[in-house]
């Protein structure tokens, strides 16, 4: 039996890989603001747009359930905002979430030696991190944030090239889910978002067969990205080593700030 930890397993894709664990006999965490409704499955309870809680959860899991087999990363904020919503630590939520959030858990969670991590992004998508502006509070949208975050994300695979970990970052592309709908305020742009996704979206359970097929292609110990079944190269600007390292040097300030 497995076990693994799931962060925004309540709906969309984590939920369907949480499921999916679930039927094979594992044990399944899930992380989220508030409980979920699957049976057989742990739930904690935490607001993870908080390092504080990331950090009380990673040491909640190390001391309960010791090295894990699985850290399944989802959890994000697609709501529309036109200014930037900021936690009680000072961080804009969309980077809290979406970015923040996963690399202290990427660096916090211990596995076992067959371990691995599942990063749901978007790699393969062009875009570039500015490091005067991490948090992309400049010309705010929710959506450019959103964009900023799966970059941020990207250079955090990155650096876990020749750690001796098995780290997959993943694009699901389009996912019939109605968090992916809700990244639009504009009603108009909902129902189209909504009639795209049927036709050229896939479901829930199509998105968790192919990272099935992607997590038994993968080599243990290695970094890799996948767009839907279709390995992202590496060489990619966006997988660049050295910003890899200057954004873990700047996100390691950043974090020291809000513990001081």
């Amino acid at each position: 039996m497995k076990t693994i930890l799931i962060t925004g397993g309540t709906s969309g894709i984590g939920a369907g890989l949480a499921q999916h664990y679930l039927a094979n006999g594992d044990q399944v965490i899930i992380v989220s603001r508030s409980k979920g409704a699957l049976p057989n499955a742990i739930y904690l309870q935490a607001d993870l747009s908080l390092a504080a809680e990331n950090y009380r959860i990673a040491e909640l899991i190390s001391t309960t359930y010791g090295k894990i087999d699985g850290l399944i990363l989802c959890a994000v904020d697609q709501a529309y905002r036109q200014k930037p919503l900021m936690t009680t630590e000072g961080l804009e939520v969309t980077f809290a979430l979406q970015y923040l959030s996963r690399y202290i858990l990427s660096h916090q969670i211990i596995l076992n030696s067959t371990g691995f991590m599942l990063n749901i992004a978007t790699p393969g998508m062009n875009g570039a991190v500015n490091f005067d502006d991490l948090q992309r509070l400049k010309k705010f949208s929710s959506l450019r944030a959103n964009i900023n975050g799966n970059r941020l994300n990207d250079l955090l695979g990155a650096a876990f090239v020749n750690t001796g970990i098995k780290y997959i970052l993943y694009n699901p592309m389009s996912v019939r889910t109605a968090g992916a709908r809700s990244v639009f305020a504009n009603p108009l742009m909902r129902l189209f978002l909504k009639f795209w996704h049927r036709v050229n979206g896939r479901d829930v359970a199509t998105v968790v067969q192919n990272i099935g097929t992607v997590l038994r292609r993968t080599s243990a110990n290695q970094f890799i990205a996948y767009k839907t079944l279709s390995p992202v190269k590496l060489s990619r600007n966006t997988f660049d080593p050295d910003k890899a390292k200057k954004l873990e040097r700047a996100t390691e300030r950043l974090l020291a700030t809000i513990s001081a």
